[in-house]
């Protein structure tokens, strides 16, 4: 289970996961790592495998997620 929402008015960012979860976050940053740019980390109603639709607690979770190489 890997899934991200939003708290506290859009201020916290919370990450959810389980060991199975862990390691498609560590492959996603190794992923990026490895071709320099960004990727997308996605739910199945946007397309992807990588997230889950809602978080342990039954609530939305976000649908996509970029994780973006900022070097220069």
């Amino acid at each position: 289970m890997l899934s991200f929402a939003l708290a506290d008015e859009g201020r916290t960012v919370k990450i959810y996961c389980d060991e199975e979860g862990m390691a498609k976050l560590v492959k996603g940053l190794e992923r990026l790592r490895a071709e320099g740019d960004h990727i997308h980390l996605l739910t199945p109603s946007n397309g992807g495998h990588e997230l889950d639709e809602k978080t342990p607690r039954g609530k939305k979770a976000v649908g996509e997620v970029i994780l973006e190489w900022a070097h220069d």
